[in-house]
Order: C-alpha cells, then structure tokens, then sequence
C-alpha cells in the first residue's frame, strides 16, 4: 500500500492565522457594507432636512392656499425667485418645483413649467399623502427633460400644510445635483474603510500577539509536559518510559545490524541506610549525583535512566558482547565506589549490577529487562559485584515457573517433609538442638532441596502458606518428642516475607497452643539481610515473638552487615556463625579470625554461639577451644527424617566420645 504523503501539522499559531483572517474579512465586508449604507443614508437624510427646512421657513410663508389651488399672481414670482433661488438655496440646487394637488406646477424656477400638468410620480404622491419622500432619479420624467445635463439627481418632495387637520394643500419639490452628495459619501465610504481596515487590522495584530504569546506558552508547556512524562524529576534522567523506547530501537537497529545489545540494572546497596541515618533529602542528593557520575563512564550513545527508587538502568547498543558489557559494568561499578560530597558528608557507596545481551538472552526489552533484574539480585545476594544473567540461577524460569504451580498442591496435599539436622554442644557433646530443614517429596522429581522451591515461595503469595505449613509440622515433631520424653529444642527458619506478615505472631500462637508445645522450645532463625531489609518492622515482629519466650537466632552472622548497635538492641539469643567462614578456618587465617572474634563478640552480648558448616575433627575442636558453645554440621549428621531423629540421638549418645576422630556421622553411617 502506497504511503501517503506527510502533510506538515499546523501549529496553534498557524491554525489560529488561517481561521480567524476569513472571518475577520468578511466581518470587515458587513461592516463595511453596513456602514456604507449608513452613511449613505446619512447623506440623503441631511439632504430631505435641508428640504424640509426650506420647505417650512421659506417656502409656506411666502404663500397661501388660495395661491396653490389658483395660481400664482406675477409678483409672487418674482418674490419666490429672489428667496428661493438667492437667500436660501443659492447655487446648489438645480430645480425648483411647487405642485398642488391636482398635479399641475403651480411655481418653477423653469417658469415654462408653470401651469403645466404631469402624471404624479410615486414620491409626489407620497408627498400629497403627507410624507417626506426623496428618490436618486435619472430624470427619465417628461418634467424633467431639460434637467437631465445635470446628470443623476436628488430629487425631495416636502408636503404643504397651512392647517392643522386635513390633507395637505401641496407639495414643494427639490432637485440636488447627487454628484456632491455622492462625492461625499465615497470620501466618508473611504475614511470609514480605512478606519475599519485600521481597527480590524490593530484588532488582528492584538489578537495575533495574545495567540502566538499563548502558543509559545503552550508550546514551552507541551515541551516541558513532555519531558517530565519520559524523564524523572529528581534526577532529570530518562525514566522507564523512554528507557524501554531506547531500548526497543535499539533492539531493531541491532537486528538489522546483527549486533549485541546490553542491559544493565543498577541497584545501590544499603541506600536505605542513608535515608534512615541522615534523611530522604540526603538521599535525594545522592540520587541526584549519581547521574553526571554514571554518564561520564559510558559513550555518548550510551543511556542511563532512573527505573525507580535507587535504581537504575544502562542501556548500551553496538556493545561487543559479555565482555564489552562486564567491562562497562565494572567501569560504573569502580566509579560508584568513588566517594560522594553529600551535605558536606562523604558517603562511600556499592552497587550491585545486573546484565543482559540481546540476542542471547532474550529478543524483547521486557524479557531483557527482568533478566538484567534477576542478573542483579544474584549479585545483591552475593553481597555486591557485576553478575552476567544465568539461566540456573533464575527463579523465574520456564522450568522454575512450572515448579511454583506445583507449590501449593504440594502444600494442600502435605508432599513437603521436614528432615532435621542436630546441633551439638562443644563442651560435652550433648544433642538437645535440632533444625527443620523443608524439603520437596515430589512425585516426579523426587526428593527436591529447599533451594529449588522456597525463592519461588519468597516472592508470592505462598511464603505464608508454607511458613506455616513448615512451623506446624515442625511443632507436631517437637509434640510427639515430648510425649517420648526428649527435651529438644527445635530452629525454624524465617524468610524477610515472614516479618511482613501482620499475623505471623498470632499464627505461631495459635500453633503452640495447639501442639502444647513450650514457646521457648521453638527457635527462630532469621538472617542479617532478612533484618535489613526493613529495620523498623523486624525489630517491632521480633519484640513480639519475644514476648511470646521463642528464641531468636541470627543465621549466617558475618556474610551481612547488622549494625552492632543495632544488634545489641534486638531481642537476640543465639548467634549462628555462617559456615562459608567455618569451612575455611583451618586453611584461611582470616576466616579464623572472623570466626574467633564472632564467638567473642556473642559472648560479650550474653548470646549463645552456634558454628555451622563443622565438617572435620579438626574444626570441632578448634571451635571447642576458641570457646564456642554449638556446632552443627556434616561431621556432626546430615539431616534425617523426623522418624530417624530418635533412634539417632540413641546411638550417638551410645557411642560419642569428645576424642574421637571421626565424627558421629561417619561413624553411624558405616
């Protein structure tokens, strides 16, 4: 299908200029047209006046009825002549008639029209009637055959009363050349189009001026409006809306050019520290920094936007490949980690960055812009960095999508099975602790670990279901021990979701009520990102779990970045030491010493310590003698199925001894 040709879109300027000329013309025709004919009227009014006048002042006194109905004597004559002719109409008149009502012309400035007899015209008529009547006449009359040298003429018929009632005695007739009294009403005609032109001309210029001060008003507004719907306004960066248009052009030139295309999501780490600690307006001015900082690392044909909150995106086209795109990742992350001046603060800031290519990750900016996010939460989860997106590590997968709506079945119909793992004391080796670990009896997949299921859980709507799910089963256990005469103390782990929930406290009331079970058997594992991911309502869910006598534990101390202050004002009872540090004490020094000063800094806030991740004799008693009161581990058990947990704990209290060395787990297996 031809294209049609693009017609040029007329601004409110152009539009107001082309629709107001025609009507402000043709209000300047009827105007004109009015006002000509008002002055043409004018003219011929003033001029049946000046008949009128002469008629009454100079006309009827100088006569009587009698005159009218028998003629005029000699000297009346000549008496008419010198007044009418001379003192009152002088030269400008070009005849003269008196008729009386029989039609005949009782007096004439043409005396050879005296007594003469003509058919009466309309306005002679009208005359006799009693009216004032005036006519343009060509003289096309027989009475006026001689007159017609003068041209067109004006021809006024006044009526001669000489008393009160009845019909007039006759008429007195005046003809005045119209060329002066057409020459006046073009020169009038003219200075009244000309004034007119004038008026309508400073009228369209006013209105002109008022419409072209208001279209760039408009103008400047639309611009402005238009700005502010594809740009944010603190930052003044492209917003999503023009993020994702780049981003789909650049997509279609890269298609044509069979180039990559990178998308990047930037996510500053801890930024919510600084609103908390020094205010949003601190805040803003960081968000307000970072963009020139962010443009001076990339090129020219690079886009930085603000996605929301403290996050960004980085669109880069023409890009050579993963290793362009982490280049520049990690050219942005080096400059963030440059220093910022904010309210004469220096404020160290990370960021951890997420990154996908067109075409290897996906073919549309929707799908390029939630795995650029997926890329960025892996990174955040290991606490900062670049992260190129991994299709193992996405939750959101096809596979992993196709799991979660499995989920709730699986929650309905009780395929979830708790196994538990012991955690020992160093002292003695005594085994009163356990932690449920969740795990998946699929009926296809088999046995599936929490990983694969529980993310999924985290980021909808059955993190509750399953948390419950999870702590009921665990109190059923920890209900029938009872009855079996084990006094053990069970760890359920919470996600960041659990503290959002409003009823978590009053479910797991519920629950320990329904299962007679101790508060202070049931203890609650939340990590440091768990915490920091909203302070306030952590502290405000743990007050209450508190209250009710649960422990709390913080898993995986060391891997986050809990403030000590903060720590210390948290109702904490149990510090679990994460096992990425407890592997590696025995061949990193450092690792040893994190872990020596985690056990002495639990110890100095009243909290008892709990190593994870024990695998070898060697680091049990290492941990022993650094003075550390748990550990739980491989070297220790694997977890085992609730039904294994007492004929376990029976074994190992048979056969355990603190100098072995192997561990129970070793030992009771072979």
């Amino acid at each position: 299908m031809p294209r049609l040709p693009h017609r040029p879109r007329l601004g409110l300027l152009g539009t107001f200029g082309l629709a107001s000329a025609l009507p402000i013309a043709l209000l300047g025709i009827a105007l004109g047209h009015y006002l000509t004919g008002q002055t043409q009227r004018r003219a011929l009014s003033n001029a049946r006046q000046a008949a009128l006048l002469t008629s009454r002042l100079g006309v009827q006194p100088l006569l009587t009825p009698a005159d009218l109905r028998n003629g005029l004597p000699p000297e009346r004559f000549e008496v008419l002549d010198r007044a009418l002719r001379t003192d009152l109409i002088g030269s400008e008149v070009a005849r003269i008639k008196i008729w009386n009502r029989d039609g005949r012309v009782v007096y004439s400035d043409d005396h050879r029209l005296v007594g003469r007899v003509f058919p009466p015209t309309a306005e002679l008529r009208k005359a006799l009637d009693d009216h004032v009547a005036s006519e343009v006449s060509g003289l096309d009359n027989a009475e006026n055959a001689d007159d017609r040298r003068y041209g067109k003429l004006l021809e006024v018929y006044v009526p001669l009363r000489f008393h009160g009632t009845g019909p007039p005695e006759g008429a007195f007739e005046v003809y005045l050349p119209y060329a002066p009294i057409g020459t006046a009403i073009a020169d009038d005609t003219l200075t009244t189009y000309l004034l007119l032109l004038g008026g309508l001309a400073l009228l369209y210029a006013v209105l002109f001026r008022i419409v072209a001060s208001a279209s760039s008003r408009l103008q400047r507004q639309a611009e402005e409006n238009e700005f502010q719907a594809l740009h944010d306004a603190l930052t003044g960066l492209p917003n999503r809306t023009l993020f994702n248009d780049r981003a789909q052009q650049a997509l279609l030139a890269a298609q044509r050019d069979e180039s990559c295309v990178a998308i990047l999501i930037i996510d500053l780490d801890r930024f919510k520290d600084v609103n908390d600690t020094l205010g949003h307006e601190s805040g803003d001015l960081l968000l307000r920094a970072l963009g020139p900082r962010l443009r001076e690392a990339l090129r020219e044909s690079d886009t930085v936007a603000r996605l929301g909150g403290n996050e960004f995106g980085v669109l880069l086209p023409g890009v050579e490949g993963a290793s362009g795109a982490l280049e520049a990742a990690h050219r942005l992350e080096a400059t963030l980690g440059e220093a910022f001046a904010v309210d004469e603060l220096v404020l160290e800031t990370e960021a951890s960055i997420g990154i996908s290519l067109y075409p290897e990750h996906g073919d549309d900016v929707a799908t390029l812009l939630r795995r650029a996010d997926v890329a960025m939460y892996v990174a955040k989860e290991n606490h900062g960095g670049v992260q190129l997106y991994d299709p193992g590590r996405d939750r959101y997968s096809p596979a992993r999508l196709g799991l979660l709506s499995e989920l709730r079945r699986a929650i309905d119909q009780g395929e979830l099975v708790l196994h538990y793992q012991p955690k020992a004391a160093l002292a003695n080796g005594e085994i009163r602790w356990v932690e449920a670990l969740v795990r998946w009896e699929h009926p296809e997949r088999g046995l599936l670990p929490p990983d694969d299921f529980v993310p999924l859980a985290e980021h909808t709507g059955l993190m509750r279901p399953l948390t419950y799910y999870v702590l009921d089963r665990a109190l059923r256990d920890q209900s029938i021990w009872q009855r079996q005469g084990l006094e053990l103390t069970t760890a359920v782990n919470l996600a960041a979701r659990d503290l959002h929930n409003l009823d978590l406290c009053d479910d797991l009331e519920t629950l320990l009520a329904a299962w007679r079970v101790d508060a202070a058997r049931l203890e609650l594992e939340i990590t440091e990102s768990t915490i920091l991911a909203d302070p306030l309502r952590a502290r405000a869910v743990l007050a209450r779990l508190g209250a009710l006598g649960v422990r709390i534990a913080i898993d995986d101390f060391g891997s986050g970045y809990t403030s000590l202050g903060y720590l210390k004002r948290l109702p904490v009872d149990v510090l679990k030491i994460d096992k990425s540090f407890v592997l590696g004490m025995n061949a990193d020094e450092q690792d040893a010493v994190i872990v020596r000063s985690a056990i002495e800094l639990g110890h100095n806030l009243g909290l008892e310590v709990v190593a994870e991740g024990v695998e070898t004799v060697e680091t049990w008693h290492e941990l022993g003698r650094l003075g550390c009161d748990l550990a739980q581990g491989f070297y220790l058990a694997r977890p085992m199925p609730s039904a294994d947990v007492v004929s376990w704990l029976t074994q190992h209290a048979a056969g355990w001894s603190p100098t072995a060395t192997d561990g129970p787990a070793e030992r009771l297996a072979g």
